[in-house]
């Protein structure tokens, strides 16, 4: 009589390393990805393992009534974490920032992974007619007659664009700072984000429900402007567009990305909430 000698190592069949937790968890390749786009917790029911953590603040929103683009939320990319068997790391997603009528764009909220391991700081909003775009992961573009440059500060990433007397700024994002305003009379562009397959070949919509309609994450949003003829700021891919005439901005559908600066009385479009994504060898 034949038969086949099944081994194992360990004592067990199965993989050396096992983890569960994010709104969906996919193998490509050579990797095993837990998604979170809400926020959780990651547990680690078997095993020790170095995993990798990207991680992204929420998108600022637009300023309103000439106001400037918003924001990105911070990017960190793939940042090592040593992982223990029985040990649990609590995931916080920072909120998009809510676009609204009468002020300045809200800023985007902090995204966490462990409390301090890694730190996603949310975009800055936009500024509103007269004021500075807000300081965050990335800067707010200023609004209309917004002190000389007027631009947000971006912590970790780029600054927005600045204002001028008659046009507002672009927002900052991961890759490209916000364009400030063109001879008075142009709002800026929002500033570039971070092309998922740069930081990994497996992270597209073919592979991830959650990245559907996702190229590009963490974007700024364009500044908004009355003129018709003179346009709007366009927006990182991903980003809202800043409103034109009375128009509001434009709200963002990628994660970390920002909204769009409000026109004349327009309210700013809101941030996208940002993301986090850990992945592991398979």
């Amino acid at each position: 009589m034949s038969g086949v000698l099944l081994s194992f190592v360990g004592g067990s069949y199965g993989p050396s390393f096992v983890a569960t937790g994010g709104d969906e968890i996919v193998t490509v390749g050579d990797y095993v990805y837990h998604v979170f786009t809400s926020s959780g917790t990651l547990s680690i029911d078997k095993g020790d393992a170095t995993i990798e953590v990207i991680s992204a603040g929420g998108g600022g929103a637009g300023g309103t009534d000439f106001g400037g683009g918003g924001g990105a939320g911070e990017l960190d990319i793939l940042t090592s974490v040593s992982a223990t068997e029985g040990s649990s790391y609590s995931v916080v997603i920072g909120a998009g920032g809510a676009g609204q009528q009468d002020d300045g764009g809200n800023n985007g909220g902090t995204t966490t992974f462990n409390s301090t391991t890694v730190i996603s700081l949310g975009g800055g909003g936009g500024g509103r007619n007269g004021k500075d775009g807000y300081s965050g992961g990335s800067g707010g573009g200023a609004g209309r007659f917004a002190t000389s440059p007027g631009a947000g500060i971006g912590s970790n990433t780029n600054n927005g664009g600045a204002g001028s007397s008659n046009a507002t700024g672009g927002g900052g994002g991961a890759t490209q700072a916000g364009a400030a305003a063109v001879n008075n009379t142009f709002p800026g562009n929002g500033g570039e984000g971070y092309t998922l397959t740069s930081i990994d070949s497996n992270l597209t919509s073919a592979n991830f429900t959650s990245l559907s309609g996702m190229t590009v994450i963490c974007s700024g949003g364009g500044g908004g402007d009355i003129d018709t003829s003179a346009g709007y700021g366009l927006g990182g891919t991903g980003a809202g567009n800043g409103g034109v005439g009375a128009a509001g901005g434009g709200s963002a559908t990628s994660f970390g990305s920002a909204g769009g600066g409000g026109a004349n009385n327009g309210n700013g479009g809101s941030g996208k909430a940002g993301v986090v994504i850990v992945r592991y060898a398979a």
